[in-house]
């Protein structure tokens, strides 16, 4: 039976850093940050976990995002620019 996943929202602020170092998936991703220091790297739901350009336009912004967490990707659906500009 597939696990059940609750759709959960986060506020905080993205940016590029190098994620999931010292593997072989390690690359550069955009990271969420929370205000009470929650982390989690953002993939796109149906984008490319590795380069998204829809994902890297949320760097540098403050964000909500709506999305599944699985480990420390933040899986996403929806996401919303807080600081001025659209998504």
């Amino acid at each position: 039976m597939p696990i059940k996943r609750e759709r959960e929202i986060y506020r905080g602020r993205a940016r590029l850093e190098t994620v999931r170092r010292g593997t072989g998936s390690e690359h550069v991703g955009v990271v969420l940050e929370t205000p009470d220091g929650q982390r989690f790297n953002l993939v796109r739901l149906g984008g490319n976990p590795f380069d998204d350009a829809e994902t890297r336009e949320l760097s540098g912004h403050t964000v909500e995002v709506e999305g599944y967490r699985v480990g420390s990707d933040l899986r996403y659906t929806v996401a919303r620019v807080h600081d001025g500009g659209k998504h």
